[in-house]
């Protein structure tokens, strides 16, 4: 990215539905359908027939649960439009969409370590360096219900803010 991306939110609870786009509400309420009795769902909950609609912006994170290091394990291809290229295997550390670590690890840290989930809304320069809106909202997923072994991401992108 040569041009810095702009926060426009960063929210951390269920108050970013009141300006988020419809498509991120409805990925929301579709993941939080697959929390049953406040746990965490886990991957294999997800059927993608049922997510057809949101597999060109999702991205699946593998969470190291020894250090917390991040890799892309899959990355969709309205992502990969953005990005400009295909992080998929790469270290998310070496490969983000960000201006600095600390940003990227802002949400991803937070997922993490409260399991809860984390919405991202900024100004970002897509593979043309032009500035687009991007709202992104990260969830935890576990396969013990407990501890997060992956971040999925759904983004989507717009015109920028002026």
């Amino acid at each position: 990215m040569t041009k810095p991306m702009k926060f426009n939110a960063r929210v951390f609870d269920e108050s970013f539905l009141e300006q988020c786009d419809q498509r991120i509400a409805a990925f929301y309420e579709m993941w939080k359908s697959k929390c049953k009795d406040n746990t965490i769902p886990a991957r294999s909950d997800f059927d993608p027939i049922e997510m057809v609609e949101f597999l060109p912006g999702i991205t699946l994170v593998d969470v190291n649960s020894k250090n917390k290091e991040l890799t892309y394990r899959l990355v969709g291809t309205k992502e990969v439009a953005v990005r400009g290229k295909d992080p998929t295997g790469e270290a998310v550390k070496d490969n983000f969409h960000a201006n600095t670590w600390e940003d990227t690890w802002g949400n991803y840290g937070h997922v993490i370590d409260t399991k809860g989930i984390a919405y991202d809304n900024s100004d970002i320069p897509n593979s043309n360096d032009v500035m687009v809106r991007d709202e992104t909202i990260f969830v935890p997923l576990s396969p013990d219900g407990e501890q997060v072994n992956m971040v999925m991401l759904y983004s989507i992108q717009g015109k920028a803010s002026t």
